[in-house]
C-alpha cells in the first residue's frame, strides 16, 4: 500500500481529532456563546430564526462526552489507519446520528442555522471518513491483487467460470478442474493494479442482476446450474450495451485462458505448431529460428 495515502489518511484523522478536541471544549465551557454566536452567523442570512439558549446542562454533559468519544477514535484511527481501519464506520455512524438528527430538527421543530450547519459539517464529515476507509480497502485489495480470491468472491469467480466452461462441456475439463478461477483472478491482477477490484465489482453485478433481469429473482450464486446459464445467457442479448460488454469482456478472459490447455487444443485439433511455421516463414525468420534454437 502506498505509504503517501496512509500518510495523508492519518493526516486527516489528526486534524479531525484536533477539531473535535477544541470544538468539545468549547460546547463545554461557552455553550450558550456558542449558541449565540451561529445566530449572530445565520442572521446575516435574514431567513433563520434563532435557536434558544438553555441553562439545562445534562445535554451539554452527554454532548461533551460524545465529542470526548470520537476524538479519541479519531485519534486511534490517525495513530495506525490500517491497524484501525474498522474504527472509521464507527467513528461516520457517529457523525451521522448526529447529522440526520439535526435534519430532523430542522425540517419539523424550527428551522435554525444551528441545526442547518450542523448537519451539513457532520455530513461532510461522514463522507470524508467513509471515503478514507473506502480508500483504503481499494488500496488493500490492490496490493494483494496477485493472492488468490476468498470468500463469496471465489464462490462467485468459481461458478461463473463452471458456468461457461462446465464439466463435460465442449472440453472434457471443466473450469473447477482448470483451475480458471485462480488463472483469471490472476490476469484481472496484472492487467492493472486495480484489476481485482473491478473484476470484483462485476461479479458482484453478475451476483445481484438476476433480482431485476431474471430468470429468477434470487442471487446467481443461489441459482440451479440452468438458471445460472440462461441468466448469463440474457447477458449476451440484453438491450443495454454495457450489460452485454461487461459480459463480453469477462467472457474473454475466460475463455482465452480455458483455451489455453493441452485438453483443450487437443479437443479442437491444434496441435501448437501453426504460429511457429507462420514466424518461420515470416521475415524475421532468423530471429525467431535463433530464440527457438532450431
Amino acid at each position: 500500500m502506498p505509504e503517501r495515502f496512509v500518510k495523508t489518511v492519518a493526516l486527516i484523522h489528526r486534524l479531525l481529532s484536533w477539531t473535535f478536541a477544541v470544538v468539545g471544549l468549547i460546547f463545554l465551557f461557552a455553550p450558550n456563546g456558542t449558541v449565540r454566536f451561529i445566530n449572530a452567523a445565520g442572521a446575516l442570512f435574514r431567513i433563520f430564526p434563532p435557536a434558544a439558549e438553555s441553562d439545562l446542562q445534562f445535554w451539554l454533559s452527554l454532548g461533551f462526552g460524545y465529542m470526548v468519544l470520537v476524538t479519541i477514535l479519531a485519534a486511534q484511527i490517525a495513530a495506525d489507519p490500517r491497524r484501525h481501519r474498522p474504527l472509521m464506520p464507527i467513528l461516520a455512524a457517529g457523525k451521522l446520528a448526529s447529522s440526520l438528527t439535526c435534519v430532523l430538527f430542522f425540517l419539523f421543530s424550527r428551522p435554525t442555522f444551528l441545526y442547518l450547519l450542523n448537519a451539513l459539517v457532520d455530513g461532510s464529515i461522514v463522507l470524508i471518513v467513509l471515503g478514507c476507509y473506502a480508500w483504503l480497502g481499494i488500496l488493500e485489495h490492490a496490493s494483494h491483487r496477485t493472492a488468490p480470491p476468498s470468500g463469496h468472491v471465489a464462490t462467485l469467480l468459481r461458478l461463473v467460470t463452471d458456468t461457461m466452461v462446465p464439466q463435460d462441456g465442449s472440453f472434457e475439463v471443466g473450469g473447477q478442474a482448470a483451475r480458471l478461477d485462480d488463472v483469471v483472478w490472476r490476469y484481472f491482477g496484472q492487467l492493472h493494479a486495480l484489476g481485482t477490484v473491478g473484476l470484483t465489482v462485476i461479479l458482484y453485478v453478475v451476483e445481484y442482476a438476476p433480482y431485476l433481469c431474471g430468470p429468477r429473482r434470487r442471487r446467481f450464486s443461489r441459482l440451479s446450474a440452468a438458471d445460472r446459464e440462461r441468466a448469463l445467457g440474457g447477458w449476451e442479448t440484453s438491450r443495454w450495451p454495457l450489460r452485454r460488454q461487461l459480459l463480453n469482456g469477462l467472457k474473454l478472459a475466460i475463455t482465452l485462458h480455458a483455451y489455453d490447455s493441452r485438453t483443450a487444443e487437443a479437443a479442437i485439433g491444434y496441435d501448437g505448431c501453426y504460429l511457429r511455421e507462420k514466424l518461420l516463414a515470416g521475415p524475421n525468420a532468423e530471429l525467431h529460428r535463433a530464440r527457438l534454437g532450431l
